[in-house]
């Protein structure tokens, strides 16, 4: 008999999620997702007013957001950021870190240290900073928790100029499966969701960029990345959601130190 994971059954009730790079993009949805199942959520960015324009969505709709305009490359402001939320709500149950830099593209022989420093700080090191916060300020004491780091796919199929990007989102990897040896048995799961080629902001304007430098049109540049998937489109919002939605359930109490492919087959 084939079984199911029906991700829509999840129940977060009192629990408190903190997501990074809520302010649009996989974030909103992230963030929309979670409050729609219960959870409780701590919203960080930089960008205020997309922030609060998640907040008011989740809000409307009947859900609790507290938003927390941060510079994750800051360490101050990421432990402020987790303990602001450990104030509000008195726990910190999921942590995802979602928020990233593409960082400007560079081929290795020409590429800068203030380029690399700056996606390193954003897509690693503020990851692992919020990941030690959340452990200390909440985590550890409660004997339980749940964190995810968001990889790329590109970081597994590389491509030129974009070696920065594809080095801090391969570290992610191993920084979630040292991290979960390091807390498994104090009931705090860790994982990693490698993800595939999203619709989405992001997505648009990378496709208008590619157009524009090959000279075709933004649609054969949206086929092509469609085809390069298994299931022939690319992926949505949602269906990132979904995953690590049941990532943070009870259903997955034995699935940590893993890393989770969302790309379509990609």
């Amino acid at each position: 008999m084939v079984q199911t994971v029906c991700c829509r059954c999840v129940v977060l009730a009192d629990t408190v999620a903190l997501i990074t790079g809520a302010s649009g993009g996989i974030g909103r949805v992230l963030a929309l997702r979670y409050a729609e199942h219960g959870a409780r959520v701590a919203l960080v960015a930089r960008r205020s007013d997309e922030l609060n324009a998640t907040a008011a969505a989740i809000t409307e709709a009947g859900g609790e957001a507290l938003v927390l305009t941060a510079d994750i490359r800051d360490e101050t402001q990421c432990a402020d950021a987790v303990a602001a939320t450990v104030a509000r709500w008195g726990r910190l149950d999921v942590l995802v870190n979602n928020a990233a830099i593409p960082g400007t593209d560079q081929p290795v022989a020409e590429a800068t240290v203030d380029n690399w420093n700056d996606v390193l700080a954003t897509n690693l090191v503020a990851p692992m900073v919020l990941s030690r916060e959340a452990l200390r300020q909440a985590m550890i004491p409660a004997n339980s928790g749940n964190i995810q780091f968001l990889s790329s796919a590109a970081a597994r199929v590389v491509q030129p100029h974009k070696a920065h990007y594809a080095a801090a989102k391969l570290a992610l990897s191993a920084l979630g499966q040292t991290l979960a040896l390091e807390v498994g048995k104090t009931g705090i799961r860790v994982n990693t969701l490698v993800i595939g080629t999203v619709e989405g902001e992001l997505l648009d304007r990378y496709v208008a960029r590619r157009a524009a430098a090959d000279g075709v049109n933004p649609s054969e540049v949206r086929s092509v990345l469609a085809r390069m998937t298994k299931i022939g489109r690319l992926i949505r919002p949602d269906e990132v959601a979904d995953v690590s939605l049941w990532l943070a359930s009870d259903d997955a109490s034995a699935i940590t130190g893993q890393d989770i492919n969302v790309t379509g087959g990609g």
